[in-house]
């Protein structure tokens, strides 16, 4: 072997050598990169970035882009992506249309994000982003109102914990914001039987009219959906109530009839209610006795008073560790739940707000009834951002309230600027009177004797064609043909019970059609308290929980309150007929 074969062995062999001494530093990229990913891994984002980047540049791979591009979103630091999102390893990548969704997220495009994430296929995410994917569509779901979007991704985050009630939670105040033709149609493209169990108890909302939730229960037993049902008491004995209600004395026929409707529902439901009446007496003096009774016999749950004499002694009272739910209004933080003047009239100013009326006129009786009324549709129609232009308060034992109305409508400045302009142009003129422009709705706050006068009145004097509304308080009963020929055309408010449509009748365990007006509005009151009383606690956790009762559909505020959206009507022709939504 000559000198210069030997040289190039040995030089061969000095370069390996080198190569892998120097070798450290090539090998080191893998090193620096677990590293890296292990700090990412132990979620310790800020110290696995700098090492993650030093990878990046020197020797990418799929899983470091991934982790940098995640590490990126969870620090905040989200711009950063746009240099990620285009890197050729990344082609074709799932986690890709991720990282992409949650650029235009950050843009505030959460239209965009949504619609870029509709054709991934979850199941080749990885385990962190497959997670990932469901928060973003939570978050962009909110954000857009799409709450659909944001109850599945809900079911799919509690597939992946060991604590799934938060997520369930969450998604049934979701769900309780989904209109019903979306559910129909989500209804018929579901695959997945958990979803769809959700979807189907969602469109009944969840058991509120009692029928259908037995039906549900009956076939998706063990679907976790069933805890949230409003007729699934957890309490499977005998749910015992005790009611207080002034059974002696003035208010004696108001506890009847209440008390007639506690005890159809008791018998309704689907758990054995025992209910357990108490007498407050004429002034709530037997209040205190009842009090001590109640806390001794163990009640689950306490129903009244009703009369505010109780109330006002109730009040002095410590806080009982029974829930409760009282019937009229007090200034206590006990749930109630009441037929008040006040909470009528914010019912109805909600509602016309909601039919696009923005300048209304208030026409009310001049008395204490009239001015609750007044002040509380008022206080909440402004709140809502609509304006009352005029409110005019008339004496009931007067008839013709011609001048007053005549003033009110902006008649009598018609028909002085068209007395200026005949005296202007020196010309006969034929000119009508004409309402004035601005009055979007009349609000009329009436007992039935009043409203049979004022309403012919508002027509004779060319109002006919502006929208009026009333109280329940208007409507006596279903057959007084005079009277509703009277009030043609005037919508009003009434719980559902009061208009016994066939629909309603038929579904009822029993006959009410012998109960006077002012009687079934009790008797609805009672019925839908004994719901209540095993919804309340399930009703404060989502704010969307609705109950379709008697009185009408209840709903808890954020006093926890129970509040009613009332049902409409209107006549025409001497007859009465529900408002369609």
């Amino acid at each position: 072997m000559n000198i210069n074969v030997m040289k190039n062995i040995w030089v061969t062999i000095i370069c390996l050598g080198m190569l892998v001494a120097c070798g450290g530093t090539v090998n080191q990229r893998p090193g620096v990169a677990s590293k890296g990913l292990d700090l990412y891994d132990q979620r310790l984002y800020f110290k696995a970035i700098p090492l993650l980047e030093q990878e990046v540049d020197v020797k990418p791979t799929v899983e470091v882009l991934l982790a940098l591009a995640d590490a990126y979103h969870q620090v905040g630091e989200v711009v950063k992506n746009y240099s990620l999102i285009n890197h050729p390893l990344l082609e074709g990548v799932p986690e890709r249309v991720v990282i992409s969704a949650r650029l235009y997220q950050n843009a505030d495009d959460c239209q965009t994000s949504l619609k870029e994430l509709e054709g991934i296929n979850a199941k080749e995410l990885r385990d962190g982003w497959y997670a990932g994917l469901w928060q973003l569509r939570v978050e962009c779901g909110k954000a857009t109102g799409r709450f659909l979007v944001v109850a599945h991704a809900y079911m799919k985050m509690s597939q992946l914990s060991e604590d799934p009630v938060p997520f369930w939670d969450d998604m049934v105040g979701a769900l309780l914001q989904v209109e019903d033709t979306a559910l129909i149609q989500h209804l018929a493209e579901a695959e997945e039987a958990e979803w769809r169990g959700w979807l189907e108890a969602a469109f009944i909302q969840f058991g509120a009219d009692g029928e259908s939730g037995e039906l549900w229960l009956n076939q998706w037993g063990q679907h976790p959906a069933a805890a949230y049902f409003l007729n699934n008491n957890p309490v499977s004995r005998k749910f015992k109530v005790a009611v207080l209600l002034p059974f002696s004395g003035r208010f004696e026929a108001v506890a009847k009839a209440v008390q007639k409707g506690l005890l159809a529902a008791a018998l309704s439901q689907r758990q054995a209610v025992e209910l357990v009446f108490y007498d407050t007496g004429s002034d709530g003096e037997r209040l205190l006795d009842a009090w001590y009774d109640i806390q001794e016999m163990g009640a689950d749950f306490i129903i009244g008073p009703i009369d505010k004499q109780s109330i006002s002694a109730l009040e002095l009272l410590p806080e009982s560790t029974i829930p409760m739910l009282l019937l009229n209004q007090s200034e206590t933080n006990r749930p109630q739940f009441t037929l008040s003047p006040e909470g009528e009239a914010t019912d109805i100013a909600e509602t016309i707000y909601s039919k696009g009326h923005r300048q209304v006129m208030i026409m009310a009786e001049n008395n204490p009834w009239g001015e609750r009324m007044t002040m509380a549709f008022a206080q909440r129609f402004v709140d809502l951002g609509g304006s009352v232009i005029k409110n005019q308060y008339f004496d009931t034992d007067q008839h013709d309230f011609s001048d007053q109305l005549r003033q009110m409508l902006g008649l009598v400045e018609s028909t002085l600027r068209a007395k200026n302009l005949q005296s202007y142009l020196k010309l006969p003129i034929n000119a009508e009177e004409v309402v004035r422009a601005d009055i979007d709705a009349i609000f009329l706050v009436a007992q039935p004797a009043f409203a049979r006068l004022m309403v012919p009145q508002l027509k004779f004097h060319h109002a006919a064609k502006v929208p009026v509304y009333a109280s329940s308080d208007v409507f006596v009963g279903l057959f007084n043909e005079q009277h509703n020929k009277d009030l043609e055309g005037v919508q009003f408010s009434l719980a559902p019970l009061q208009l016994q449509t066939s629909e309603l009748l038929e579904l009822l365990p029993f006959d009410v059609t012998n109960l006077k007006d002012v009687d079934l509005k009790l008797f609805a009151l009672g019925y839908d308290a004994i719901g209540l009383s095993t919804r309340l606690e399930w009703m404060s956790r989502f704010s969307s929980g609705r109950m379709s009762g008697l009185s009408g559909e209840l709903y808890m505020d954020a006093l926890g309150h129970i509040k009613r959206k009332m049902q409409w009507a209107f006549y025409t022709g001497g007859e009465i007929y529900a408002v369609e939504d």
